[in-house]
């Protein structure tokens, strides 16, 4: 797929439950530790409350490379247009920003 584009692949009669599931364990086993603190605590505190449209254009996003995720939501690098426009980019951008505030971890798995 090409880099920045906002079509991910589409997932068989996935259900937004499902979808969040497999969203938040991309997020989180990324292979790059600064952007599995990023995406894993955005997860956390946003994921369980985005609606289906968010949860397309995350897929979407999470299908670019993990550098230029980081790079594009701290602000290093523009993101291509089609990216920047993504409210949910909106949102991982606002949540890299106040991010520094605090100590980050790895958050907990929810409990099932």
């Amino acid at each position: 797929m090409p880099k920045g584009s906002p079509t991910a692949p589409a997932q068989i009669s996935e259900d937004s439950h499902t979808m969040r599931r497999r969203l938040l364990y991309q997020m989180r086993k990324r292979g790059i530790l600064e952007t599995d603190l990023l995406l894993s605590s955005f997860a956390a505190r946003h994921l369980a409350d985005l609606p289906r449209a968010d949860l397309d254009d995350l897929d979407a996003l999470l299908a670019n490379v993990d550098w230029d995720i980081f790079h594009w939501a701290s602000g290093k690098t523009a993101p291509p247009p089609e990216i920047a426009q993504m409210p949910v980019f909106q949102k991982l951008r606002d949540h890299a920003a106040r991010r520094g505030a605090s100590i980050v971890r790895m958050p907990d798995l929810p409990a099932e």
